[in-house]
């Protein structure tokens, strides 16, 4: 057979593509002088990868290369960013409702949590988006405690309407309520009546809690007062985030220890209550559910005040220090107001696209452990099932489809880890078929196993469907594990991970990445957590820039006389010569081996694998199973090769020419074809 190179374009490596994951936070090297400054750094990464999984953080600099920008389509955050600050801005200039960007829950519902993501402090505490001290007319940053004078204020802004404050001082303060003008920036102040209860908190200090008497019908404010920017460097802010304004003042010195909101989210060990909001309940239509309109609520399953309490939070599945709440493509109005942010935003990144994390986390079991209620308004499904997930996913489908067209780009892509798509029951074909390229985040790694290598077919599938990919290696569960300070060591692991990567590499359509065993990305400097030493450049010291130098050619067929490796799916098996697995169309493979054992089914107790390449091979040794720590010690395996090869090391180095290779338990290596060998 005849194996096909894709159309090829310009590329840094002859044999492959190489990539950056999220670059950014260039440090100045402290243990080499082979950079002098940070700015070095950033323009070695510029020349030594053809696409970029973030950004660059320079128009220019991104421009010259394929930067796709980091997007989170199904989330905004709880803190308010730029993007809310911007969608806040152009929703309010349009006459939309802000709150038509979100999903509600229609139910009060309780969601079990393991752990809390400090992130939800900022809704768990009810803390205000930021304070401003005015004092003589002049605005600054109010840091409590805080002592204020006769004639200053204490303005709290919030992200959310509020019907209540918890003043930590001995007296309560008057106040008053920003009301916009006709620029929706503040027009006025405007006197609010509160009712305020006094109490001894814990730290036997005082509380004021002022509850309005009258909470509904009101309106956000931008930060502009008498054509001045109520901030101090406040990012949402200065991009226009409305936000709901109090302003308190105390006719004597007050010292205030502290200030925040009434709280709505109910925590307890293990579980996070959120209230429902019913429409019916708000019976005159303000927006708020005074008292008497909860005592006598149409829907007594439905106790959230605002509309915003009811918004939907993974809760107990968010990143470490984050807190997200899930954006709602089902209205096609606010669906044109997002494409609309991703166009303007790229466009002033200089991006070629955006790639969406975690696309597997949607609004499954994975995301809400649902024990009470869990009905979403805007989809009449429940947070927690496959049904709201496989829903969910498709409109999301149509909404990146809308950006696509909106930003003209072919480069949206998705990070989906391992997860086989064509195998996960809640991921439709719609959203399959709108991805163009594919990050395989922490796909291959020492450890991985044959299993896992033969269950890899779904890379061939995503190839012959035109679909580019990013196959990221790391080191997890190797032998920079055992031995952390052996610069050997870490070298075998990337040698390993490359070899790996060339097993996969489709010449046009892939991606090769290389990292250490976090997620934690960037271009700074190493520590002796993540290298052998300290103080080197992340991506320069992880990508093996000598070995991609070497040219290998592009993946043939394989030599006559070897048996082929099989692939792994379930009931359907396939060689890897296969252009079909089941009824998924496939590119061939073409892995072979070099020695197995233990080989009654598809997957023997232990084998080498091999590809062909052009001008090179590429094997891997391992067992049937993944991360068998005991078999990094393994006696080394010699195995003869199917011609006159020399090794590659990790900087770029070959041995002399052989005909047989020697390795250790999970250990790949990438070989150079000797010419004068047939």
């Amino acid at each position: 057979m005849v194996w096909i190179v894709f159309p090829g374009y310009s590329q840094v490596f002859p044999s492959t593509g190489t990539a950056w994951v999220l670059p950014g936070g260039w440090d100045e090297p402290e243990a080499t002088s082979y950079f002098d400054t940070a700015d070095a750094v950033k323009q070695w990464e510029g020349r030594h990868a053809d696409l970029v999984l973030g950004s660059m953080h320079d128009a220019t600099v991104n421009e010259s290369l394929i930067a796709i920008g980091y997007i989170y389509s199904q989330k905004l955050n709880c803190r308010p960013g730029p993007q809310t600050a911007w969608l806040s801005r152009e929703a309010a200039s349009r006459g939309l409702d802000l709150e038509d960007g979100y999903l509600h829950f229609a139910e009060d519902t309780v969601l079990a949590v393991e752990q809390f993501s400090s992130g939800l402090d900022y809704l768990l505490e009810a803390q205000p988006y930021h304070l401003l001290l005015v004092r003589n007319d002049q605005y600054s940053t109010a840091r409590l405690p805080l002592t204020l004078q006769p004639g200053d204020a204490l303005i709290a802004m919030a992200s959310y309407p509020f019907d209540s404050v918890q003043i930590t001082a001995l007296q309560p303060p008057q106040a008053s309520r920003a009301v916009a003008d006709d620029a929706g920036a503040v027009g006025d102040w405007q006197p609010v009546a509160l009712r305020w209860q006094s109490q001894v908190g814990e730290a036997k200090q005082l509380i004021q809690t002022g509850t309005m008497v009258q909470a509904g019908a009101w309106h956000s404010v931008r930060a502009v007062y008498q054509g001045r920017q109520l901030n101090s460097g406040k990012r949402g802010l200065q991009n226009g985030l409305k936000t709901w304004m109090i302003r308190l003042q105390w006719p004597m010195a007050t010292r205030v220890h502290g200030l925040r909101f009434e709280p709505w989210l109910a925590q307890e060990p293990g579980s996070l209550a959120i209230p429902g909001w019913d429409g019916k309940n708000d019976r005159n239509g303000d927006g708020y559910i005074d008292d008497a309109e909860f005592a006598d609520r149409a829907n007594g399953n439905a106790s959230a005040r605002f509309r915003h309490q009811a918004r939907l939070i993974p809760a107990g599945h968010q990143w470490p220090g984050t807190c997200w709440y899930r954006t709602n493509f089902a209205d096609p109005v606010w669906n044109q107001l997002r494409a609309g942010w991703y166009q303007a935003d790229w466009l002033r990144q200089g991006l070629s696209g955006g790639y969406n994390d975690d696309m597997a986390k949607l609004l499954g079991e994975n995301q809400f452990r649902v024990t009470q209620g869990g009905r979403i308004a805007e989809l009449s499904e429940r947070a927690g099932t496959a049904s709201a997930a496989t829903t969910y996913a498709a409109q999301q489908a149509d909404f990146l489809q809308l950006v696509k067209q909106r930003t003209d780009t072919h480069w949206l892509a998705a990070n989906i880890s391992r997860l086989n798509v064509w195998q996960d029951s809640v991921w439709p074909a719609e959203l399959r078929s709108v991805v163009d390229l594919w990050l395989r985040e922490h796909y291959l790694h020492p450890s991985m196993g044959l299993t896992r290598m033969q269950q890899g077919w779904e890379q061939f599938a995503l190839g012959k469907a035109g679909d580019k990919s990013l196959i990221m290696a790391s080191v997890k569960g190797g032998r920079s594990d055992l031995s952390p300070t052996s610069a050997r060591a870490w070298q075998l692991d990337i040698e390993t991970g490359l070899a790996q990567y060339y097993f996969f590499n489709l010449p046009g359509l892939t991606y090769y990445h290389s990292w250490n065993q976090t997620h934690l990305y960037g271009s700074g400097n190493t520590t002796a957590r993540n290298w052998y030493r300290g103080g080197v450049p992340k991506n320069w010291a992880y990508q093996p820039t000598g070995m991609l130098n070497v040219d290998i050619g592009h993946p043939i067929a394989p030599p006559g006389g070897y048996k082929l490796v099989q692939w792994v799916n379930g009931k359907d098996s396939a060689k890897s010569t296969a252009t079909q697995l089941g009824n998924i169309p496939l590119l061939p493979a073409n892995w072979f081996w070099l020695y197995r054992s233990g080989w009654y089914g598809a997957v023997p107790n232990e084998g080498v694998m091999a590809r062909r390449y052009s001008d090179g091979l590429v094997v891997y040794r391992a067992v049937k199973a993944h991360d068998v720590q005991g078999f990094l010690l393994a006696q080394p395996l010699r195995v003869s090769l199917p011609g006159d090869y020399q090794r590659v090391y990790y900087d770029g180095s070959l041995s002399e020419p052989i005909r047989y290779i020697e390795l250790g338990g999970y250990e790949g290596a990438v070989m150079k074809r000797v010419t004068s060998s047939e």
